[in-house]
């Protein structure tokens, strides 16, 4: 016994420690209050289904602690009034009042065959192993209590006279213990959060064969003595109104709480990953001035004062007569007064010469192409503006869009021909040559113009 009590205690212990983590309410109380039937060694009748034992009003309590929607453990406490009579070989009434305590393993057969299911009805069951503890007293049909001094003729033993009641050293015994073993199942209605009603049918075995107290009725432990019991109860369930009580939600309400935690790790992984994120973009922030003015100078939009196609942003002579060549960054380049075939802006920078109306790229020009090539190779720094015109004929809208063709063909030579970085040649189309209004050849060109960064 006091190994069972401290196997009580050490479990309970351990699970009062058991978080209540998770956000679940998990602690429930019941009741209970029915009838039971005693299955013991009286004379039975062979065609009745049950014993021949009053039917006698029992009841208890049980409290339940639930693991998860489908598994939990209980501790419960019954008392079980045993009454029958038996009139062979001696007429007498058995009274035996039994108090028995166990310590079970519950399961929810509906959460766990529907883990999805809402319905408020459950099928639940348990088995367990526990302590009894029983007080015993026979008497005759009368009323009168049998005395130890009392026998009978046991006819199995040639007639031999033995003592009615079990005794101990002629003192007749009023009290005894045994292990139990008790299996139960249920039906529950889960009404509202805290309460929920059902029926429980119990089926009892126990380790000792003399619950009567009366001695020819003791098969020296060949069969154990057992009860069946049926009984309603009310279960009230701990703080369910405040959070979710694991008997009032299913599988799937309750296992995303584990992914909870996953996400709790990510929400910190992603809280470091922001401050990186943070840390790079307020170093985006401080080149972002750095950016506008790239693109600034890189850009031919904007105001352009005196019209020599370099915006004001990076014009450093910004009054240049009109039609003057100039370089990347607006200064004014030499022109040989010999350009009757080619014209060469700067030294050693030739122009392309196109036909009338054509972008079309001839041996010269190619020539001309393969040397800008050659240049920008040599110093990777280097960015140009191929900046294209044509002759006075024809509308502005015409040569505008003929002349940014121009520069857009010479820029895809470069590129996909020699190679050169696509965003280190900006092509821009002039339109017409104002001075002198001629239709010729040396006005339908495309002109160069290096810089660096």
């Amino acid at each position: 016994m006091k190994r069972f009590l401290f196997f009580i205690f050490a479990t309970f212990l351990f699970i009062t420690a058991y978080p209540e983590d998770k956000g679940f309410s998990r602690w429930s109380f019941m009741p209970e209050y029915g009838y039971n039937y005693f299955d013991g060694d009286i004379n039975q009748n062979l065609t009745t289904i049950f014993p021949t034992s009053f039917r006698n009003i029992t009841f208890g309590a049980t409290v339940e602690y639930s693991m998860t929607p489908i598994w939990g453990v209980s501790l419960d406490y019954y008392y079980f009034p045993l009454r029958a009579n038996t009139s062979s070989p001696a007429s007498v009434s058995i009274n035996t009042d039994l108090n028995t305590s166990d310590f079970n393993a519950t399961i929810n057969f509906t959460r766990w065959i529907f883990p999805r299911s809402r319905s408020r009805f459950y099928v639940n069951g348990s088995i367990g192993i526990g302590f009894a503890y029983y007080t015993f007293n026979v008497r005759y049909a009368n009323g009168f209590p049998v005395l130890a001094t009392d026998t009978y003729n046991d006819q199995k033993y040639n007639g031999q006279s033995r003592p009615i009641l079990l005794t101990a050293n002629s003192v007749p015994m009023k009290y005894g213990m045994a292990g139990s073993v008790p299996v139960t199942l249920s039906v529950e209605y889960n009404f509202s959060k805290p309460l929920s009603i059902g029926a429980k049918i119990h089926y009892r075995a126990y380790t000792k064969d003399n619950l009567e107290g009366v001695t020819y009725l003791n098969w020296d432990g060949v069969t154990n003595d057992y009860i069946a019991a049926g009984s309603l109860f009310l279960r009230y369930k701990f703080n369910a109104k405040k959070k979710n009580h694991l008997r009032n939600i299913g599988w799937n309400v309750y296992q995303p709480d584990e992914g909870l935690i996953f996400a709790k790790n990510l929400e910190k992984k992603f809280d470091k990953l922001k401050g990186k994120v943070d840390s790079i973009g307020n170093k985006v922030d401080s080149l972002m001035p750095r950016v506008a003015r790239l693109e600034n100078i890189l850009s031919n939009e904007g105001p352009d004062s005196d019209g020599d196609g370099v915006p004001d942003v990076r014009d450093l002579e910004p009054n240049t007569p009109p039609n003057t060549p100039v370089d990347f960054w607006g200064r004014t380049l030499k022109i040989p007064a010999n350009n009757t075939t080619t014209t060469v802006v700067g030294e050693d920078i030739p122009a392309v010469y196109f036909d009338f109306d054509r972008i079309d790229l001839d041996d010269n020009a190619l020539i001309a192409i393969s040397k800008i090539a050659v240049k920008m190779k040599a110093d990777p720094s280097l960015y140009v503006e191929v900046r294209g015109y044509c002759d006075y004929a024809g509308n502005n809208p015409y040569n505008n869009l003929l002349s940014q063709r121009r520069s857009d063909r010479v820029k895809a030579e470069l590129v996909k021909v020699w190679k050169i970085p696509f965003d280190h040649i900006i092509s821009n189309g002039k339109g017409k040559v104002i001075e002198p209004r001629v239709k010729y050849r040396p006005n339908r060109r495309c002109d160069f113009f290096f810089g660096k960064l």
